[in-house]
Protein backbone atom coordinates (compact mmCIF):
# COMPACT_ATOMS: atom_id res chain seq x y z
CA UNK A 1 0.00 0.00 0.00
CA UNK A 2 1.27 3.48 -0.21
CA UNK A 3 1.65 5.77 3.20
CA UNK A 4 2.23 9.20 2.66
CA UNK A 5 5.33 10.27 5.23
CA UNK A 6 5.32 13.84 7.27
CA UNK A 7 6.51 15.80 3.86
CA UNK A 8 3.59 14.70 2.07
CA UNK A 9 5.39 11.98 -0.23
CA UNK A 10 4.60 8.73 -0.72
CA UNK A 11 6.16 5.91 0.49
CA UNK A 12 5.39 2.44 -0.82
CA UNK A 13 4.77 -0.24 2.28
CA UNK A 14 2.47 -2.01 3.69
CA UNK A 15 3.66 -1.00 7.56
CA UNK A 16 2.92 1.79 9.27
CA UNK A 17 6.04 1.25 11.42
CA UNK A 18 8.27 0.90 8.73
CA UNK A 19 7.44 4.24 7.22
CA UNK A 20 7.53 6.10 10.41
CA UNK A 21 11.37 4.19 10.89
CA UNK A 22 12.04 5.51 7.03
CA UNK A 23 11.04 9.20 8.29
CA UNK A 24 13.07 8.82 11.56
CA UNK A 25 16.24 7.73 9.35
CA UNK A 26 15.69 10.68 6.93
CA UNK A 27 15.51 13.10 9.41
CA UNK A 28 18.81 12.04 11.50
CA UNK A 29 20.64 11.99 7.93
CA UNK A 30 19.19 15.23 6.73
CA UNK A 31 20.65 16.02 10.29
CA UNK A 32 23.82 14.33 10.61
CA UNK A 33 23.06 12.81 13.86
CA UNK A 34 22.18 9.42 14.92
CA UNK A 35 22.99 6.29 13.35
CA UNK A 36 20.29 6.61 10.67
CA UNK A 37 21.56 3.21 8.93
CA UNK A 38 20.71 1.26 11.74
CA UNK A 39 17.30 2.59 11.72
CA UNK A 40 17.05 1.58 7.76
CA UNK A 41 17.76 -1.62 9.10
CA UNK A 42 14.91 -1.65 11.37
CA UNK A 43 12.50 -0.86 8.81
CA UNK A 44 13.91 -3.21 6.60
CA UNK A 45 13.50 -6.14 8.63
CA UNK A 46 10.22 -4.77 9.52
CA UNK A 47 8.68 -4.57 6.03
CA UNK A 48 11.93 -6.46 3.67
CA UNK A 49 9.23 -5.82 0.33
CA UNK A 50 9.48 -2.00 1.07
CA UNK A 51 11.51 -0.50 -1.81
CA UNK A 52 13.06 2.69 -0.66
CA UNK A 53 14.57 1.51 2.86
CA UNK A 54 16.83 -0.71 0.55
CA UNK A 55 17.37 2.06 -1.80
CA UNK A 56 18.73 4.37 0.84
CA UNK A 57 20.60 2.03 2.39
CA UNK A 58 22.80 1.36 -0.20
CA UNK A 59 22.90 4.88 -0.44
CA UNK A 60 23.94 5.58 2.93
CA UNK A 61 27.15 2.60 2.16
CA UNK A 62 28.45 4.75 -0.78
CA UNK A 63 29.12 7.24 1.84
CA UNK A 64 31.94 5.53 2.75
CA UNK A 65 33.76 5.59 -0.41
CA UNK A 66 35.65 2.23 -0.27
CA UNK A 67 35.27 -0.57 -2.25
CA UNK A 68 33.89 -2.81 -0.02
CA UNK A 69 30.99 -0.25 0.77
CA UNK A 70 30.22 -0.20 -3.11
CA UNK A 71 30.26 -3.77 -3.39
CA UNK A 72 27.64 -3.85 -0.16
CA UNK A 73 25.58 -1.46 -2.26
CA UNK A 74 25.73 -2.93 -5.24
CA UNK A 75 24.36 -6.15 -3.46
CA UNK A 76 21.56 -3.98 -1.90
CA UNK A 77 20.42 -2.99 -4.94
CA UNK A 78 20.43 -6.37 -7.12
CA UNK A 79 18.19 -7.41 -3.98
CA UNK A 80 15.58 -4.36 -4.94
CA UNK A 81 15.63 -5.00 -8.69
CA UNK A 82 12.85 -7.61 -8.18
CA UNK A 83 11.15 -5.03 -6.10
CA UNK A 84 10.57 -1.97 -9.13
CA UNK A 85 7.96 -3.55 -10.85
CA UNK A 86 5.68 -2.47 -8.58
CA UNK A 87 7.62 0.86 -7.33
CA UNK A 88 6.09 4.49 -7.84
CA UNK A 89 8.46 6.44 -10.26
CA UNK A 90 10.65 8.40 -7.04
CA UNK A 91 11.66 4.98 -6.34
CA UNK A 92 12.80 4.03 -9.89
CA UNK A 93 14.77 7.52 -9.57
CA UNK A 94 16.32 6.75 -6.33
CA UNK A 95 17.55 3.36 -7.13
CA UNK A 96 18.83 4.46 -10.60
CA UNK A 97 20.97 7.27 -9.14
CA UNK A 98 21.95 4.82 -6.42
CA UNK A 99 22.93 2.24 -9.09
CA UNK A 100 24.70 5.33 -11.49
CA UNK A 101 26.55 6.16 -8.24
CA UNK A 102 27.85 2.13 -7.24
CA UNK A 103 28.79 2.11 -10.71
CA UNK A 104 31.00 5.23 -10.05
CA UNK A 105 29.07 7.79 -12.33
CA UNK A 106 28.46 10.53 -9.62
CA UNK A 107 27.31 13.01 -11.93
CA UNK A 108 24.72 10.79 -13.33
CA UNK A 109 23.47 9.76 -9.86
CA UNK A 110 23.28 13.97 -8.85
CA UNK A 111 21.32 14.58 -12.10
CA UNK A 112 19.17 11.52 -11.06
CA UNK A 113 18.24 13.17 -7.81
CA UNK A 114 17.96 16.55 -9.35
CA UNK A 115 15.26 14.75 -11.56
CA UNK A 116 13.38 13.50 -8.15
CA UNK A 117 13.10 16.75 -6.61
CA UNK A 118 11.92 18.02 -9.67
CA UNK A 119 9.29 15.79 -9.46
CA UNK A 120 8.35 16.17 -5.99
CA UNK A 121 10.39 18.95 -4.16
CA UNK A 122 9.51 17.93 -0.59
CA UNK A 123 12.03 14.71 -1.33
CA UNK A 124 14.21 15.83 1.09
CA UNK A 125 16.00 12.70 0.73
CA UNK A 126 16.56 13.30 -2.60
CA UNK A 127 17.54 16.70 -1.53
CA UNK A 128 20.09 16.05 0.57
CA UNK A 129 21.26 13.22 -1.46
CA UNK A 130 22.04 15.51 -4.72
CA UNK A 131 22.93 18.61 -2.26
CA UNK A 132 25.94 16.23 -0.92
CA UNK A 133 27.18 14.20 -4.41
CA UNK A 134 27.29 17.96 -6.15
CA UNK A 135 29.61 18.66 -2.89
CA UNK A 136 31.50 15.45 -3.99
CA UNK A 137 31.73 17.02 -7.56
CA UNK A 138 32.68 20.32 -6.44
CA UNK A 139 29.91 21.29 -8.27
CA UNK A 140 29.56 24.52 -6.05
CA UNK A 141 26.37 26.27 -8.71
CA UNK A 142 24.06 22.70 -8.17
CA UNK A 143 25.32 22.81 -4.10
CA UNK A 144 23.26 25.85 -3.91
CA UNK A 145 20.27 25.48 -6.79
CA UNK A 146 19.13 21.90 -5.90
CA UNK A 147 17.71 23.92 -2.99
CA UNK A 148 16.90 26.96 -4.54
CA UNK A 149 14.82 25.00 -7.18
CA UNK A 150 12.63 23.02 -4.57
CA UNK A 151 12.28 26.51 -2.22
CA UNK A 152 8.82 27.13 -3.96
CA UNK A 153 7.21 24.82 -2.43
CA UNK A 154 8.65 24.87 1.17
CA UNK A 155 6.88 26.35 4.14
CA UNK A 156 7.78 27.55 7.55
CA UNK A 157 5.86 25.29 9.39
CA UNK A 158 7.06 21.72 7.18
CA UNK A 159 9.44 19.59 8.98
CA UNK A 160 12.89 20.28 8.21
CA UNK A 161 12.47 23.64 6.69
CA UNK A 162 14.93 24.90 9.01
CA UNK A 163 17.36 22.61 7.70
CA UNK A 164 16.46 23.50 4.42
CA UNK A 165 17.88 26.30 5.49
CA UNK A 166 20.77 25.08 6.30
CA UNK A 167 22.06 23.18 3.39
CA UNK A 168 20.76 26.57 1.29
CA UNK A 169 23.19 28.41 3.40
CA UNK A 170 26.20 26.16 2.58
CA UNK A 171 25.20 26.58 -1.40
CA UNK A 172 25.04 30.15 -1.51
CA UNK A 173 28.19 30.21 0.53
CA UNK A 174 30.05 28.16 -1.76
CA UNK A 175 28.45 30.76 -4.43
CA UNK A 176 30.40 33.60 -2.49
CA UNK A 177 26.71 35.19 -1.64
CA UNK A 178 27.91 35.72 1.78
CA UNK A 179 24.59 37.52 3.14
CA UNK A 180 22.02 35.70 2.52
CA UNK A 181 24.15 32.77 3.60
CA UNK A 182 24.56 33.92 6.89
CA UNK A 183 21.04 34.98 7.16
CA UNK A 184 19.69 31.48 5.84
CA UNK A 185 22.40 30.06 8.34
CA UNK A 186 21.38 31.70 11.39
CA UNK A 187 17.47 30.89 10.37
CA UNK A 188 18.26 27.10 10.44
CA UNK A 189 20.21 27.29 14.13
CA UNK A 190 16.96 29.45 15.25
CA UNK A 191 15.07 26.62 14.74
CA UNK A 192 17.57 23.75 15.72
CA UNK A 193 20.87 24.46 17.11
CA UNK A 194 22.16 21.21 16.83
CA UNK A 195 21.74 21.43 13.19
CA UNK A 196 25.49 20.70 12.47
CA UNK A 197 25.25 21.30 8.57
CA UNK A 198 24.07 24.95 9.61
CA UNK A 199 26.79 25.62 12.02
CA UNK A 200 29.28 24.60 9.02
CA UNK A 201 28.12 26.68 6.44
CA UNK A 202 28.18 29.82 9.29
CA UNK A 203 31.37 28.58 9.87
CA UNK A 204 32.15 28.94 5.71
CA UNK A 205 30.63 32.40 6.01
CA UNK A 206 32.46 33.28 8.62
CA UNK A 207 35.91 32.09 7.19
CA UNK A 208 35.51 33.39 3.58
CA UNK A 209 34.96 37.03 5.30
CA UNK A 210 38.17 36.79 7.67
CA UNK A 211 36.14 37.12 10.73
CA UNK A 212 38.38 34.74 12.47
CA UNK A 213 37.83 36.06 16.23
CA UNK A 214 34.28 35.94 15.75
CA UNK A 215 34.56 31.92 14.28
CA UNK A 216 36.55 30.83 17.27
CA UNK A 217 34.12 32.59 19.08
CA UNK A 218 31.13 30.82 17.61
CA UNK A 219 32.68 27.39 17.14
CA UNK A 220 33.58 27.26 20.81
CA UNK A 221 30.74 28.59 21.88
CA UNK A 222 28.08 26.59 19.93
CA UNK A 223 30.03 23.12 20.04
CA UNK A 224 27.83 21.75 22.60
CA UNK A 225 25.26 21.42 20.78
CA UNK A 226 26.75 19.63 17.82
CA UNK A 227 29.57 17.90 19.68
CA UNK A 228 27.70 14.34 19.54
CA UNK A 229 27.07 14.74 15.55
CA UNK A 230 28.89 12.46 13.49
CA UNK A 231 29.80 15.65 11.35
CA UNK A 232 31.80 17.50 14.47
CA UNK A 233 35.09 16.87 13.57
CA UNK A 234 35.17 18.99 10.09
CA UNK A 235 33.56 21.62 12.50
CA UNK A 236 36.54 21.30 14.79
CA UNK A 237 38.79 21.13 11.63
CA UNK A 238 36.86 24.68 10.96
CA UNK A 239 37.97 25.98 14.48
CA UNK A 240 41.83 24.39 13.87
CA UNK A 241 41.16 26.77 10.33
CA UNK A 242 40.68 30.04 12.52
CA UNK A 243 43.54 28.88 14.83
CA UNK A 244 46.19 28.70 12.55
CA UNK A 245 44.77 31.80 10.40
CA UNK A 246 45.83 33.90 13.62
CA UNK A 247 48.86 32.05 14.04
CA UNK A 248 48.03 30.07 17.01
CA UNK A 249 49.34 26.51 15.49
CA UNK A 250 50.29 24.95 19.20
CA UNK A 251 45.97 25.36 19.92
CA UNK A 252 45.48 23.89 16.39
CA UNK A 253 47.91 21.05 17.10
CA UNK A 254 45.92 20.23 20.18
CA UNK A 255 42.71 20.35 18.54
CA UNK A 256 44.11 17.29 16.22
CA UNK A 257 45.20 15.40 18.93
CA UNK A 258 41.54 15.95 20.99
CA UNK A 259 38.53 16.20 19.51
CA UNK A 260 39.69 15.55 15.61
CA UNK A 261 41.67 12.32 16.14
CA UNK A 262 40.57 11.18 19.76
CA UNK A 263 37.97 8.76 18.29
CA UNK A 264 41.00 7.27 16.27
CA UNK A 265 38.17 7.03 13.15
CA UNK A 266 38.74 5.14 9.95
CA UNK A 267 36.04 7.39 7.98
CA UNK A 268 36.91 9.38 4.92
CA UNK A 269 35.26 12.16 6.22
CA UNK A 270 37.31 12.28 9.06
CA UNK A 271 39.99 11.26 7.76
CA UNK A 272 40.54 14.22 5.92
CA UNK A 273 39.91 16.42 7.97
CA UNK A 274 43.53 14.95 9.51
CA UNK A 275 45.20 14.96 6.80
CA UNK A 276 44.54 18.40 5.07
CA UNK A 277 45.19 19.66 9.07
CA UNK A 278 48.54 18.07 9.36
CA UNK A 279 49.31 19.52 6.26
CA UNK A 280 48.61 22.81 6.66
CA UNK A 281 50.42 23.08 10.14
CA UNK A 282 53.72 20.73 7.87
CA UNK A 283 53.58 23.88 5.35
CA UNK A 284 53.86 26.03 8.28
CA UNK A 285 57.02 24.17 9.54
CA UNK A 286 55.71 21.89 12.06
CA UNK A 287 56.71 18.89 12.84
CA UNK A 288 54.03 16.12 12.28
CA UNK A 289 55.53 13.29 10.73
CA UNK A 290 54.94 10.82 13.78
CA UNK A 291 50.87 11.95 13.77
CA UNK A 292 51.05 11.10 9.97
CA UNK A 293 52.31 7.76 10.87
CA UNK A 294 49.80 7.01 12.72
CA UNK A 295 47.25 6.97 10.54
CA UNK A 296 49.07 5.54 7.62
CA UNK A 297 47.75 2.02 8.67
CA UNK A 298 44.60 3.20 8.26
CA UNK A 299 44.99 4.66 4.43
CA UNK A 300 47.67 1.80 3.24
CA UNK A 301 44.99 -0.76 2.31
CA UNK A 302 42.70 1.87 1.00
CA UNK A 303 45.20 2.77 -1.88
CA UNK A 304 44.10 0.12 -4.93
CA UNK A 305 40.52 1.67 -3.82
CA UNK A 306 40.83 4.87 -6.18
CA UNK A 307 37.30 5.53 -5.93
CA UNK A 308 37.75 9.44 -5.79
CA UNK A 309 40.50 12.07 -6.13
CA UNK A 310 39.97 14.15 -3.16
CA UNK A 311 40.22 11.61 -1.16
CA UNK A 312 43.51 10.01 -2.38
CA UNK A 313 45.00 13.69 -2.54
CA UNK A 314 44.56 13.64 1.45
CA UNK A 315 45.75 9.81 1.35
CA UNK A 316 48.82 11.66 -0.68
CA UNK A 317 49.24 13.86 2.02
CA UNK A 318 49.69 11.41 4.68
CA UNK A 319 52.52 9.34 3.49
CA UNK A 320 54.14 12.59 1.98
CA UNK A 321 54.25 13.61 5.75
CA UNK A 322 54.97 9.99 6.68
CA UNK A 323 58.09 10.00 5.00
CA UNK A 324 56.83 7.10 2.94
CA UNK A 325 58.01 7.10 -0.66
CA UNK A 326 56.55 3.99 -1.71
CA UNK A 327 53.37 4.53 -0.87
CA UNK A 328 53.57 7.78 -2.37
CA UNK A 329 54.20 6.27 -5.62
CA UNK A 330 51.74 3.44 -5.33
CA UNK A 331 48.50 5.46 -4.51
CA UNK A 332 49.69 7.50 -7.84
CA UNK A 333 49.94 4.56 -9.77
CA UNK A 334 46.61 3.26 -8.56
CA UNK A 335 45.04 6.94 -10.00
CA UNK A 336 46.34 6.41 -13.25
CA UNK A 337 43.53 3.77 -14.59
CA UNK A 338 40.94 4.94 -17.28
CA UNK A 339 37.55 3.14 -16.43
CA UNK A 340 34.80 5.93 -17.57
CA UNK A 341 34.09 6.87 -14.00
CA UNK A 342 33.35 10.41 -12.82
CA UNK A 343 36.73 9.88 -10.79
CA UNK A 344 38.54 9.30 -13.94
CA UNK A 345 37.25 12.68 -15.57
CA UNK A 346 38.45 14.24 -11.99
CA UNK A 347 42.53 12.49 -12.22
CA UNK A 348 42.56 13.54 -16.15
CA UNK A 349 41.16 17.19 -15.41
CA UNK A 350 43.11 18.20 -12.45
CA UNK A 351 43.14 15.36 -10.32
CA UNK A 352 46.34 13.10 -11.18
CA UNK A 353 48.35 16.21 -11.57
CA UNK A 354 47.35 17.50 -8.13
CA UNK A 355 48.61 14.10 -6.61
CA UNK A 356 51.99 14.50 -8.52
CA UNK A 357 52.60 18.33 -7.47
CA UNK A 358 51.92 17.76 -3.40
CA UNK A 359 54.01 14.38 -3.71
CA UNK A 360 56.88 16.72 -5.58
CA UNK A 361 56.95 19.32 -2.80
CA UNK A 362 56.53 17.01 -0.18
CA UNK A 363 60.10 15.11 -1.92
CA UNK A 364 62.15 17.77 -2.57
CA UNK A 365 61.21 19.13 -6.27
CA UNK A 366 59.77 22.47 -5.77
CA UNK A 367 60.14 23.61 -8.94
CA UNK A 368 58.06 20.67 -10.65
CA UNK A 369 55.16 21.30 -7.78
CA UNK A 370 54.98 25.02 -8.59
CA UNK A 371 54.97 24.51 -12.19
CA UNK A 372 52.00 21.42 -11.91
CA UNK A 373 50.14 23.56 -9.38
CA UNK A 374 50.03 26.57 -11.14
CA UNK A 375 48.92 24.74 -14.35
CA UNK A 376 45.81 22.63 -12.31
CA UNK A 377 44.82 24.96 -9.43
CA UNK A 378 42.09 26.66 -11.85
CA UNK A 379 40.99 23.47 -12.91
CA UNK A 380 40.75 22.18 -9.40
CA UNK A 381 37.13 22.47 -8.52
CA UNK A 382 36.15 19.34 -10.14
CA UNK A 383 38.21 17.11 -7.18
CA UNK A 384 35.06 18.07 -5.19
CA UNK A 385 35.07 19.30 -1.63
CA UNK A 386 34.66 22.83 -0.33
CA UNK A 387 36.56 26.19 -1.41
CA UNK A 388 37.93 26.32 2.13
CA UNK A 389 38.98 22.65 1.66
CA UNK A 390 40.22 23.16 -2.08
CA UNK A 391 42.24 26.42 -0.15
CA UNK A 392 45.14 23.77 0.39
CA UNK A 393 45.85 24.04 -3.42
CA UNK A 394 46.88 27.60 -2.83
CA UNK A 395 48.09 27.23 -0.05
CA UNK A 396 50.64 24.36 -1.45
CA UNK A 397 51.20 26.60 -4.19
CA UNK A 398 52.83 29.56 -2.77
CA UNK A 399 54.91 27.39 -0.50
CA UNK A 400 56.23 25.51 -3.69
CA UNK A 401 56.90 28.72 -5.21
CA UNK A 402 58.52 30.19 -1.98
CA UNK A 403 60.42 26.95 -1.47
CA UNK A 404 61.59 27.53 -5.42
CA UNK A 405 63.35 31.17 -4.17
CA UNK A 406 61.04 32.48 -7.24
CA UNK A 407 60.44 36.03 -5.54
CA UNK A 408 58.94 37.80 -8.23
CA UNK A 409 56.04 34.95 -8.44
CA UNK A 410 55.80 34.77 -4.42
CA UNK A 411 54.93 38.67 -4.47
CA UNK A 412 52.22 38.36 -7.12
CA UNK A 413 50.61 35.10 -5.23
CA UNK A 414 50.70 36.96 -2.18
CA UNK A 415 49.26 40.00 -3.44
CA UNK A 416 46.71 37.97 -5.49
CA UNK A 417 45.81 35.96 -1.86
CA UNK A 418 45.16 39.40 0.51
CA UNK A 419 43.51 41.19 -2.69
CA UNK A 420 40.99 38.32 -2.42
CA UNK A 421 41.07 37.97 1.08
CA UNK A 422 43.21 41.05 3.27
CA UNK A 423 42.67 39.30 6.38
CA UNK A 424 45.34 36.63 5.54
CA UNK A 425 47.88 39.21 4.83
CA UNK A 426 49.64 37.78 8.32
CA UNK A 427 49.13 34.25 7.52
CA UNK A 428 50.81 34.32 3.71
CA UNK A 429 53.32 36.10 5.32
CA UNK A 430 54.20 33.60 7.95
CA UNK A 431 53.73 30.81 4.95
CA UNK A 432 56.08 32.80 2.68
CA UNK A 433 58.60 33.10 5.86
CA UNK A 434 58.46 29.31 6.70
CA UNK A 435 58.99 27.60 2.97
CA UNK A 436 61.77 30.47 2.00
CA UNK A 437 65.18 28.97 1.56
CA UNK A 438 67.71 29.21 3.96
CA UNK A 439 70.45 32.27 3.52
Amino acid sequence: MTITDRWGVEIQTTSEHAARLLEQATTDFVLLRNDPAAVLDAAIEVDPDAPLPRIVRAGLDLFAQTRDAQRAARSRLAEVDALLTRASRREKLHAAAAAAWANGQLDVAARLFDGAVALNPHDILALRMAHDLSFFLGDSKNIRDVIARSRYAWKETDPLFGALQGMYAFGLEETADYRRAEDAARFALRADESDVWATHALAHVLEMEGRTDEGIEFLTGSSAAWEDSFFAVHNWWHLALYLIEEGELGPALALYDGPIRTSASTEWLDLVDAAALLWRLWLLGVDVKQRAAALVGVLEPRIDDALYAFNDLHATMVFCLAEREDLVRAIIAANGHEDGTTNSFVLSASGAELLRGFSELALGDAPGASERLLGARSRSAVIGGSVAQRDVIDQTLIAAVARSADEGLVRALASERTERKPSTAGSVRRLVEANRPSR
